[in-house]
Order: structure tokens, then sequence, then C-alpha cells
């Protein structure tokens, strides 16, 4: 009575399996029957009974399952193992653990041509697998349930043992191994792989180029052991991972951790009565010591915007000793007001000693002109010219004349000789075309002295006509970030783009020392700007040199009543057609010269404002057979012979969101290279070191054991947690933008041509007025370090 029992709920569950997986009479085809015994290392099992009772605990009557996407080493290339054939795994087969049985039929699944899922009870006594394909067909358009029977049985025997009780291997549809990488349990992103993505993406290399290098690395597509969508989507969660929850307290916790490394590292933080961030200034020490030296003028610029908060980036930046940009302190703001620039300035200049600049170059907006006048009353301060100009096609539109009346309007700022050269052009313009009553012209007649060059070419700017340097820094930023990227993204990425910068420096500063450039005349004065001027700005004194040839003596002109000679001071005039935007104007330059302390002046005052003898003065000195310079012209800035202390100040703040692991592990790659290195020469070497890393290999699966897999797939935290007091720092609202919403309006043209001049990804903005209190976190905090 018992069997008969038995037998009817055997045939019941049989069915309820066949309705799930669609199994057949070809099931039966590698068992004996349903309630056949066999026999292995002497235990009874019921193969029937524990066959169907796999099938009625670990699939139940939902028809869900539990698709498993982890797999085994799927890729020999990548992996670094052999390829080796993967037998079937057969009935009466006996492995330590459900996992090793897995591992076997899904590699064996991998090289055959299909994919394998696992279904049931986790501390279940029986289990099933089977080929992914094997569920009841669903109606719906696209589906992969086509009710394939191949499967496989395993029961765990008293001593925890697993033994195979049933396969089933035909298929019901067609197989091809080439398809595996394509398969969701076969792919997967190894160790090296997923360490080599974090690194690239922590680089600034763009998603597309991170992965395109993995597989040129790997030997091709087919090659890396996954498609290209799971390393996106590894690269979006090593992204939020190292973000974490929160911008604005993630940011404190940044500038805690390069001030853990560096004291000298400078930050503030200015909250409002919310608790959110509002403002940010932070300054590294390098930084701080090359103001000490390049603090005779500064840019400062904040049309930059790249976050999703739309703060604008505030960057003051000077230009070194090889004329490069140099970045002397950055700032984050929420608000463009005259109260949000004062606390920038004055804590700008409590960092950096109290010394004021010498000069300022900023745009025309109002609330930074009110800050620099309450703040560096002691500074001069001058607009950007680029500005100006780029406003010029909008402000006198409608003039029959209009093209010629921008060139005429360009010449007049940029050729005017003298102030009073300057004053005649400008009235005899604005009477021309009729612009007498024109506002915003007379708006900036009013503050010539703040744009025109010629009213201010006697002051040392380093050559900056606009704040190009600052925009050039953006610019270059542009490569590392985006502009919706979050705050600690900014932050983390302008640490790499900062630590690339002074890179250039240093290999500037060792080509200066190390490599000397060619004199291109016989003068010996040439010879004491080559021995004393760095590399970069050799060459452009030498570009004066080279101009030389379209400068020539010329008689006095007829107005000139000083004379040529007088007893002190002789006055030359050198006319020069050297070629400026693509055509040849002429202008004559007054170059006076003192015997008498060697005292030389040109009336372009080229070497005040460059800091770099003009080719007016060096016609002089050629006629004059002046054959040495006095030390005077050899601007201390500009030499390479001079000790700077920043230049020794080695750059804490870069890839602050390595891991401890990763270190390590660049540690233990760097000593594997090296024997690589040592041993690639000799064919024993290197059979002897791979027999060496076989040996470890093993040695450390052994130790590890099943724990190796978990260990090893995933990329663990940093080792170091900083624990910063106070209150956490809320995220700062977005800023509503300056001017008029945007919408879909026609543009004029000169506002399309400059819009894509500026390029796709620099958005440059500015943002509401609003308050101010004086709610600071300042740099000073609280740090413990815990492992």
């Amino acid at each position: 009575m018992d069997d008969e029992h038995l037998n009817t709920d055997v045939r019941s569950r049989a069915e309820v399996i066949h309705d799930l997986f669609g199994s057949d009479s070809d099931d039966e085809s590698h068992s004996e029957g349903v309630n056949g015994q066999f026999r292995n290392d002497g235990c009874n099992v019921d193969e029937g009974t524990s066959s169907l009772n796999d099938g009625f605990h670990n699939f139940g009557l939902n028809g869900q399952e539990n698709l498993h996407v982890e797999a085994s080493t799927s890729n020999d290339d990548v992996n670094g193992q052999e390829n080796v054939h993967f037998e079937a795994p057969q009935k009466g087969m006996i492995y330590d653990s459900f996992d090793s049985i897995f591992d076997a039929y899904q590699e064996y699944a991998r090289q055959t041509g299909f994919s394998v899922l696992k279904r049931g009870l986790k501390n279940s006594k029986y289990a099933l697998m089977a080929c992914d394909k094997s569920r009841v067909p669903i109606t719906q358009n696209s589906s992969k349930r086509i009710g394939c029977p191949a499967r496989l049985n395993a029961i765990r025997k008293d001593d925890g043992f697993w033994v195979i009780s049933k396969t089933v291997m035909k298929h019901n549809h067609d197989l091809d191994p080439t398809m595996s990488i394509l398969m969701p349990a076969h792919r997967k992103i190894n160790v090296h792989m997923k360490r080599q993505l974090e690194a690239n993406d922590i680089a600034g290399i763009r998603p597309s180029k991170n992965i395109r290098l993995c597989e040129v690395q790997a030997g091709g597509p087919d090659k890396i052991g996954c498609i290209p969508r799971d390393c996106r989507n590894f690269i979006d969660d090593r992204r939020r991972f190292r973000l974490g929850v929160g911008d604005a307290e993630a940011i404190r916790k940044l500038f805690a951790r390069l001030q853990h490394r560096d004291r000298i590292f400078f930050h503030l933080i200015d909250i409002d009565d919310e608790g959110r961030l509002r403002n940010v200034l932070w300054i590294h020490p390098r930084s701080r010591a090359a103001y000490e030296y390049f603090n005779d003028v500064v840019s400062f610029d904040t049309t930059y915007l790249v976050n999703r908060y739309e703060m604008p980036f505030g960057a003051f930046v000077g230009a070194n000793h090889h004329g490069q940009s140099i970045l002397l302190g950055c700032a984050l703001l929420t608000q463009e007001t005259i109260d949000s620039f004062k606390w920038l300035f004055e804590n700008w200049i409590e960092a950096m000693g109290g010394v004021h600049p010498k000069a300022i170059l900023t745009d025309q907006c109002e609330s930074i002109k009110g800050a620099v006048r309450d703040v560096l009353q002691n500074t001069f301060h001058r607009y950007c010219l680029w500005h100006i100009m780029s406003k010029l096609p909008q402000k006198i539109k409608g003039l029959a004349e209009y093209n010629r009346a921008i060139s005429e309007f360009k010449g007049i700022v940029y050729d005017s000789i003298t102030i009073t050269d300057f004053e005649s052009r400008w009235a005899d313009f604005l009477v021309k075309y009729g612009m007498q009553n024109n506002a915003w012209l007379q708006g900036l007649y009013d503050e010539k002295e703040k744009w025109v060059p010629i009213f201010f070419r006697h002051i040392f700017w380093a050559g900056m006509l606009s704040t190009q340097r600052s925009e050039g820094m953006h610019a270059y930023f542009d490569d590392y970030m985006h502009s919706r990227c979050s705050l600690k993204e900014f932050m983390e990425q302008y640490e790499v783009a900062i630590g690339k910068k002074i890179q250039k420096e240093f290999i500037a500063d060792f080509e200066s020392k190390n490599k000397v450039k060619k004199c291109k005349t016989h003068y010996h004065w040439e010879k004491q700007f080559q021995d004393a001027f760095t590399n970069n700005m050799f060459l452009k004194f030498q570009e004066e040199i080279d101009r030389m040839v379209y400068c020539h003596i010329v008689p006095a002109p007829e107005n000139d009543d000083d004379g040529v000679f007088d007893d002190v001071v002789q006055k030359f005039y050198v006319l020069d057609r050297s070629l400026r935007n693509n055509f040849r104007p002429e202008f004559t330059y007054k170059v006076e010269y003192r015997a008498d302390g060697e005292y030389l002046n040109c009336q372009c005052h080229g070497f005040e404002f460059r800091g770099l003898l003009c080719r007016h003065i060096l016609t002089v000195m050629t006629m004059k057979d002046i054959r040495s310079i006095n030390e005077r012209y050899i601007l201390t800035r500009w030499r390479k012979d001079v000790y700077r202390r920043h230049s020794s100040i080695f750059f804490e703040g870069g890839y602050p969101h390595m891991t401890e692991e990763y270190r390590r592990y660049q540690q233990v790659e760097k000593n594997f290279q090296e024997c690589i290195d040592a041993a690639i020469g000799s064919s024993r070497h290197m059979d002897k070191l791979k027999d060496k890393l076989i040996e470890l290999k093993n040695e450390f699966l052994s130790s590890n054991n099943a724990g190796v897999n978990d260990q090893h797939t995933s990329v663990p935290e940093t080792t170091y947690t900083f624990e910063v007091g106070g209150t956490p720092i809320r995220d700062p609202q977005t800023t509503r933008r300056k001017g008029r919403p945007r919408q879909n309006r026609l543009m004029p043209q000169y506002e399309i041509n400059q819009r894509r001049s500026r390029g796709p990804r620099a958005t440059r903005a500015r943002t509401t007025n609003g308050t101010m209190n004086d709610h600071v976190v300042r740099g000073e905090v609280d740090i413990s370090l815990t492992l």
C-alpha cells in the first residue's frame, strides 16, 4: 500500500516537473527508471525519489527562478589560464561541495554554448541545475523559454559530499560556443580588469576609451570576458561608491584627509543658516609657496560652471617662471554678490600671508568690482579686454558700415601708440558713426584706464590682455570633468588635473636645467638671456629677435620738437612692419637710450608689460653695437637659476580616493614587472618564474579555499576612515542663473558663433544675487584616524 502511494506521489511530481521544465521521455534515458536504485560508495539512494523531491522542493509551482550571474573563470587570455576542455558531469560523480558541481557544469556549459541556472533552497539536500531555456514558454513577443530538457540533479549525502543523481544532456536548440561571451552567466570582469577600469576612470579617461584600452590590451573585444555594458555598469558602481552620500559632507571629509597629509593645506567652508554649503575656498601648500614669487599679477575668473549645482568655479591664476599658468587658489560659489566676493578675497589674502597682488585682471562683473575696490585697495584692477570685445557686435549692431566700424574700433584700442592718439581717434570714431549718445561706449570711455592697453602698458602684466589664463585653466579642466558632475567628483578630478599641471612645470624645470636652446645670433646679449632665462621664456625672447628683420631706424618725424640727440638721452625712431593679424601695419616707435647707466626705454612699453626686451630696443642695441645688456633687463621671475621654494613642495592632493588595497596591488605589481624585465632575456629564468608563480597561486588558493572568490571579485573600500567633528554639512541648493531663463528663442549669428567657440562641455554662466551670513567652517578641524 505504501508502495502504491509512493508511486502515485512520484508520478504526480513528475507531471509537475514536466509542466515547469518541459521534461519528456528522454529524461529517463540517463536513469534506471523512476524507481531505479543505484549504488555509490556503499550508499543506496532512491534516484527517482531524490530527483522528484529535488523538483518539488527546489522549483515549487510558481515557475520563478534565481538566475546565477557570477561565473567561474571564463576567459583564457584575460585570466591567464589555459583553456582546458571540461568533460560533462556524469551520473554518479562525487563532489566535495555544491559550488564545485555548479562550477564544473558552468564551465562545461560555457564551452558547449549554453547558460546554466540553479534553483532551490540554499540549505536543501537536493539541487537541480538546468539550461536557462528550460522554463515553460510564456506568451510574449520575445522569450528564451523554450522548455529545454537539459538538466543535472544532485543529492547531498550524510558525509557532506554531493553526488550527481541524474543528467540530461540533450537540448532542443542549437548550441554555439562562440555565443557564450554574450550570456550573462558567462560574463565576468576579473580583478585585474576591475582595477584597471577604475584607475583609468580616476585618471579622467572616458568610459568608451577606457573600455577600448582594455580590449586592446586583452587582444580584442572577445577576449575581455564581458561586454562593454558590463564595464560601464562597473564604472558607474565604483563612482557611486567613491562619492558616497552627501556632496558637501564628502568635500569636508576630503579636505580633512588632505589636511591630515599636509597641515599647511588651507580650506574654508561657508554655510548658510540652514546648514547648507554656500561657498568653498581651498589653497594647496604649493600654491601658497608659489604666491611668494608670482604675486605680481593675478587673473581671476568665475565664468566656469561644471557641477550639477551650477556653482561657478573661481580660479586665481598667475604666471610662473616658464610663462605657464599656475593655480594660486580655487573657490566654488553659490552667489555672485559683493558680500560673496568680499568673503572670498579677504580669506584668500589672509591665507596668502596678507600680501596683496600688485595687479589683478577680472571681467566687468559689478560684484567683483565692488569687492576689489573694498578689499584690494593697493591692487591695480583692470578688465578683461576679450569680454569687452565680445560684446561689441551686439552693442553697435544696425550700423550701415558695421564691419568697417568693428575693424576701426579694434584699431583704436590695440594700435593707439599714445594716450593723445587714442583720445583723438576715439572722438573721430563717435562722430563718424554718430554714436555720441551710445551709453555703452560712454561707460567704457569713463573706465578707459581699466581696459585700454595704452593706459596700463607701463605696468607688468606678464603679457596678459584678458583672462585667457583663467579660461585656459578652465579648458584644461574640461578634459577631466563634465558639466553635471557632483561636487565630490569635481573636487577629485580637480586634484588629478592639478597633479598633471604640476608635472608639466616639473618637466619644464628639467628641460631648462638640462637642455640649452641654440642662439640665433652671435650677440653676447643673446647669450646672456640664454644662460639666465628658462627655455620657454628664451624662445619667446627669440621671437623678438626674429622680428628684428622687419624693424628699421628712420629719421625723426617732422613734428618731433625734442630732437634726436641731447646731452643725456639719445632718441631713435624705429619703423616696425611686423606681421599682425595677417596684415602688415606700419608703426613708428620712439626708443630712448641713456649711456650713463645703460638705460633703454621704448614707446611700446613691451619690457614693462611683458618683462622681455622688445624688438625695437634690440634694433637700437644692434645699431649702437651694445654687446651686453644690463642685469636689470633680465627679470628674476624668468630666471632658471633661482631657487623657488614651491618647486620642492610635493603635491599631496593627487588621487585622494585611491584605496589602500589598490596601493598594495601597485607595490606588488611593480615588483612583478621588475622580475619580468630581469628574466625576459632568458628562457630558463622565465620558466622558473612561471613555475614559482604557479606554486604561489596554488598555495594561496589552498589557504583561501572557498573564500577566495568573495575576496577577489570585489574591490574593498579604503582602509582609512576620517571622522570629522561637527554637524554634517548639507548639500547646496541648485543655483538659479542670472539673466533670462533658457528657452527656445531665435539667437543672432554672433551669439551662435560665440556658443560654438566655447565648445560642448564648457558651460559659462552667472548666478543670482543673494545674502550672506558669517557661518564659517574653518580649515582647522579635529581629525581622528582609525584603521
